[in-house]
């Protein structure tokens, strides 16, 4: 057996090859055509049988490719092909585009000296890469800076490309992501292999929210805020979530406020990378700073597994792994589940982006890198765009492990606080005691949501008539409470999947503002106006009223449709804080309509205030505790939620999710550059 599996060894001793397939007898016969007539130099040029020449070699050594097709049809199908490119001088011109990198590749494949010295070759003349074999490896790579409609961070540790399996693995995935001023978004994974025209499989994939006290409120601040340099910032006005043991303090040891006590302001990617930052570049020395590494075969082979498993045990995610193992008891670490929701929480308290390159290029300098006509001819051509991601969607499916979302309850407390409990809790010690009994439920603890089996589908249609559609299904949904401190965890919620469906408008694409609905026109809005005074019924009339709405806003949908798959298992602690929640609504609802309520127990009490004046508070407190009590909401809906243990089917939602169009008006505007070629 030689190197590439093929039995070299085996042909030679069953028979000696004809004289048509020996390659001497090939090329002196090629060379005899040649002296002869005129037309075989364009069947050299072309490059055929250089091909056929090639073929033959490797099959006089026993490492031909494609070696359980027979000779003879395979020449006569290269021939056959050439002899109609031959007639059009625009198929010749494809047939020897593809016929010279066939043999290039052919060479690689049947000869161990081509394969050495191209590897060594490229060595020399990409000193930045690194190759293994037939792999290509690319260390130290510069961090991408998103600045377009999100800011944020990505970087990615390492890229293995395989070129015998055409496919590529990145190493070390760390995201990024500023949802507000004092919020952000940190993804992590380990690695992600893409394969070529096959699919894209992710490893265990973590998600965590961090941010400011009302980060869930983070609709209300201005995300593109900016400092002098134009670089994005983090207003540090609120004790971050990921700092949950510290009230008012640093993360990174970087002051909350400025010499005047107003908040500070942090570049984001001073905060997303624990203080470490990194240093925008060109593209140019950004690459320059990239990992060099030995040319020599075997060195290199030795630096490249050392790298890989730098990576891997460094990676924020093998640490935290390490650390819920050494910690906690064998039964949480042998669910890999439970494993998982242990890790994700103890990601909580790490920086977004862990390892920073000490370089970073902005996507905006990347765009800029195209030449303007390359821009322009492709906004003209948006159908290219569309012929491009049709195959790419259908042929890459994305398969994911896992995603574990996370995030602190202090937010969770925080909404209830404003939204709910406001100063009720300080003149009245029933909610005072409801308040503390959540809170304590809350502060103390993360909560994680673990999505098991995921596969992603997309669908890009090349006719403009249909939209864009994607499907996420997962088969196991479990929501969990854990206790960072004592590495322990509690299963609040779980199902049994769930799937979702995106239907998305084709003019969303780039390049496709000449797509978009038009204007809605003051005639259109008085008409929409109109149908609403013409409603018939409530369903028309809510219906008409949102129309109305959406051509005020100058607004699209995307339709979406969730469904969870049942049976759904609810912990009995969960519930009973759901019950709690409930008694403190009531009672607040109480508190806040006093004289609605008077109005109910008014006339049940009026001989009451003839005979005590006292009696009307306690029998108010009697209603409010028989209405809201918690152990008896407890227990109803415990036993409604024991039904969904066994039930089966699916319970979901459907809905749309509104896209204002002016931000797509606009940049169709700026990048017109003529009427569409091909739309």
């Amino acid at each position: 057996m030689d190197s590439r599996g093929n039995d070299a060894g085996s042909w030679k001793d069953k028979a000696p090859l004809p004289g048509f397939q020996r390659p001497i007898f090939f090329a002196s016969t090629t060379v005899f055509l040649v002296a002869l007539f005129k037309w075989p130099i364009r069947w050299i040029i072309s490059g055929a049988p250089i091909l056929q020449f090639t073929i033959l070699l490797g099959t006089s050594t026993g490492t031909r490719v494609l070696p359980r097709i027979t000779l003879y049809p395979l020449f006569t199908t290269l021939n056959l092909i050439y002899a109609v490119a031959s007639t059009s001088w625009l198929l010749y011109d494809v047939y020897v585009l593809i016929c010279y990198p066939a043999i290039f590749i052919t060479c690689l494949f049947q000869f161990e000296s081509a394969a050495y010295l191209a590897r060594k070759s490229l060595r020399a003349a990409i000193k930045n890469l690194h190759f293994i074999d037939d792999k290509i490896a690319f260390f130290n790579i510069p961090a991408l800076e998103i600045d377009t409609e999100v800011d944020g961070l990505m970087v990615l540790r390492g890229i293995t490309f395989s070129l015998s399996s055409l496919s590529f693995i990145v190493h070390g995935v760390e995201l990024g992501i500023k949802l507000s001023n004092d919020m952000e978004l940190a993804i992590q994974t380990q690695s992600v292999e893409v394969r070529l025209l096959r699919g894209i499989w992710i490893n265990d994939c973590y998600a965590n929210l961090k941010g400011g006290k009302y980060e869930m409120t983070f609709g209300e601040i201005d995300a593109k805020t900016t400092d002098t340099d134009g670089d994005q910032i983090f207003i540090k006005n609120t004790a971050l979530l990921r700092a949950a043991t510290k009230e008012l303090e640093s993360d990174w040891g970087l002051p909350l406020s400025d010499p005047n006590g107003e908040p500070r302001a942090v570049k984001m990617t001073e905060e997303m990378t624990g203080g470490s930052g990194v240093k925008p570049s060109s593209p140019g020395s950004a690459l320059h700073e990239m990992k060099q590494l030995s040319p020599d075969n075997g060195t290199a082979s030795e630096r490249y597994y050392e790298m890989i498993e730098h990576i891997t045990n460094t990676c924020a995610i093998h640490e935290a792994s390490k650390h819920v193992k050494e910690n906690a008891d064998a039964e949480l670490c042998g669910d890999p589940n439970d494993l998982r929701a242990a890790i994700a929480s103890q990601l909580h308290a790490q920086p977004s982006v862990p390892h920073p390159p000490s370089r970073s290029i902005k996507v905006t300098t990347l765009q800029q890198l195209s030449p303007s006509y390359v821009r322009h001819l492709l906004h003209r051509l948006p159908m290219l765009l569309r012929l491009l991601l049709n195959p790419l969607s259908y042929f890459h499916p994305v398969h994911i492990n896992s995603i574990t979302a996370s995030a602190s309850g202090r937010w969770i407390e925080s909404i209830l606080v404003d939204y709910l409990f406001g100063d009720y809790d300080q003149t009245n010690s029933q909610i005072k005691s409801l308040k503390t009994r959540i809170s304590d439920w809350l502060s103390d603890a993360n909560f994680a949501v673990q999505l098991v089996g995921i596969l992603g589908l997309a669908q890009v249609p090349f006719l403009t008539n249909y939209k864009i559609l994607a499907e996420l299904s997962s088969s196991d949904i479990t929501a969990y409470r854990s206790l960072p401190k004592k590495v322990d965890l509690d299963k609040v919620i779980r199902l049994g999947g769930a799937e979702a469906r995106f239907m998305i408008p084709i003019f969303l694409l780039p390049h496709h503002e000449h797509l978009l609905p038009p204007t809605p026109s003051y005639d259109a809005t008085q008409h929409a106006a109109e149908e609403v005074e013409k409603a018939d019924g409530k369903p028309k009339f809510v219906q008409a009223e949102k129309d109305l709405e959406q051509k005020l806003k100058d607004e699209a949908n995307v339709k979406l449709s969730v469904h969870a798959r049942l049976p759904a298992v609810f912990s009995q602690e969960l519930l009973d804080i759901g019950a709690a929640l409930v008694k403190a609504t009531k009672v607040i609802e109480f508190e806040k309509a006093p004289n609605a309520m008077d109005a109910e127990i008014g006339g049940v009490l009026e001989f009451g205030r003839a005979l005590k004046g006292g009696m009307k508070e306690g029998f108010k407190k009697t209603v409010v505790d028989t209405v809201a009590n918690d152990k008896w909401v407890a227990k109803v809906v415990g036993k409604i939620m024991g039904k969904l243990e066994n039930a089966k089917g699916d319970i979901g939602y459907s809905g749309e999710i509104p896209i204002p169009l002016q931000v797509y008006r606009n940049e169709g505007w700026k990048q017109d550059e003529g009427e569409k070629i091909l739309p």
